[in-house]
């Protein structure tokens, strides 16, 4: 099945406060993110466009549910979506983070899995582009480049994430929040203190004494 192109690698309808309009205009975001990856099908990208849709989702609002069934990927436009478990004392352990010009969805469930074992929530205002999985199946049978792009997206985000796995293993708490707080200043900016302090692991009294280390 074409979407097994994605199987190893890491990473409803429209609803009340949801705007969904029909991508009609080539967004300058996207289409440079996919010319800049594989840059001799650039004649092609806008054909591909046609297959999404745009929508706008307010703060807060959830666009995967935990245990709920996936059919849609999404391209941040703008904004910051946060993917979180829930343990079972009711608290949400955030995973990761997609921002602008990101691709994110469940993945397990977007593959065929039963159920999303995560939770992808907005932390801001955000704006995306949709895509259907069987619209996402036509695609890359219409347009077989979009695997290249596709692969070489999620092998680069792997990587990462077996980097962040390193850091995270080796380093204390305090030195992570010193590595994230540096290498990622602006995003750090982007976070509620209890959606940060969970991604690091600790609680939100702890994170304000490393900011307060941090700032000084």
């Amino acid at each position: 099945m074409i979407l097994n192109v994605f199987y190893h690698l890491y990473f409803y309808y429209m609803q009340e406060n949801v705007t969904c309009t029909k991508l009609l205009i080539m967004p300058n975001q996207l289409y440079h993110h996919i010319v800049k990856l594989v840059p001799a099908f650039e004649k092609e990208v806008e054909k591909v466009l046609t297959y999404f849709e745009k929508r706008s989702f307010p703060k807060d609002y959830i666009l995967i549910k935990e245990g709920n069934m996936v059919d849609e990927f999404y391209f941040v436009l703008k904004g910051c979506l946060q993917i979180y478990f829930t343990d079972h004392s009711g608290s949400k352990n955030t995973i990761h983070f997609a921002i602008e010009n990101w691709w994110v969805t469940e993945y397990n469930a977007f593959l065929g899995a039963p159920a999303a074992h995560f939770t992808i929530a907005a932390l801001e205002e955000t704006e995306v582009l949709v895509i259907k999985k069987e619209k996402f199946n036509e695609m890359l049978l219409d347009f077989p480049f979009m695997a290249i792009y596709f692969n070489k997206i999620h092998m680069r985000a792997y990587g990462a994430a077996l980097q962040k796995q390193k850091t995270y293993a080796v380093t204390s708490k305090k030195d992570f929040h010193y590595y994230f707080c540096t290498h990622y200043p602006d995003l750090v900016k982007r976070f509620p203190d209890d959606v940060f302090a969970s991604y690091i692991g600790i609680s939100t009294e702890e994170l304000s004494i490393l900011n307060e280390n941090f700032r000084s």
